[in-house]
């Protein structure tokens, strides 16, 4: 029996906006491309191997340059959200590595976001993201901002708390990523400790799913 699965967490981004991603210096494993075709040829395999086959897969942001400072510092990510929005219309540009025939693979768009800027921020920020986003508003369904290499207590500012409550009311997930290899067990006390202050005293229905995508644990 054939068993349709759905790759719940991938990052994908084009050669030529590689630049624009935090974290990748000169050198590093992951510098070029890596966009929808290097993915499908990666798991081209697996209905030989497992009898099972590729339904789709949720975009998760991919880290771009970002800052709080200002609204500048959200043009990196929404030039993000245009890339994966070339995607999910079937409108590739040249060398970008996806044809018209991939924009059915996308079924779910999670993007950065400056969560710890409040909800005032968050409304002013998803404005941004509908405008832009158009026919591929739909597939938004939540927002990451690491806190892995974050300071003590990022996730714990009011600020943060109401930006998770707002997306709770708003229908949001929040992907929550922690590193306890890296920076230390103090993350999962205060995610947790998170978690409880933006449920606390918010009915069921209204909190905020949060989806723990990166719990790095030292072997």
């Amino acid at each position: 029996m054939s068993l349709d699965i759905v790759d719940s967490h991938i990052h994908l981004y084009p050669g030529a906006e590689v630049q624009s991603l935090a974290w990748c210096t000169e050198g590093h494993p992951l510098q070029g491309q890596h966009s929808v075709q290097d993915y499908l040829e990666a798991t081209k395999e697996l209905p030989k191997v497992s009898n099972q086959k590729l339904q789709g897969f949720i975009f998760i942001e991919t880290d771009r340059k970002s800052h709080l400072k200002t609204e500048a510092g959200w043009d990196e990510p929404l030039r993000e959200l245009d890339w994966i929005k070339r995607v999910t219309d079937g409108r590739p540009r040249t060398g970008e590595g996806h044809e018209p025939q991939h924009a059915q693979l996308c079924l779910g768009i999670v993007l950065w976001a400056p969560v710890p800027s409040g909800p005032d921020a968050m409304q002013r920020y998803t404005t941004k993201v509908r405008e832009r986003a158009e026919s591929t508003w739909p597939l938004v369904k939540g927002f990451r901002y690491l806190v892995q290499d974050k300071p003590p207590r990022t996730m714990l500012s009011a600020a943060f708390i109401e930006s998770l409550e707002w997306m709770g009311r708003n229908g949001f997930a929040f992907d929550l990523g922690v590193d306890a290899r890296s920076a230390g067990l103090w993350q999962l006390s205060e995610a947790v400790e998170m978690i409880e202050e933006a449920h606390r005293g918010v009915s069921e229905n209204q909190r905020v799913r949060i989806v723990i995508s990166k719990n790095t644990l030292a072997p």
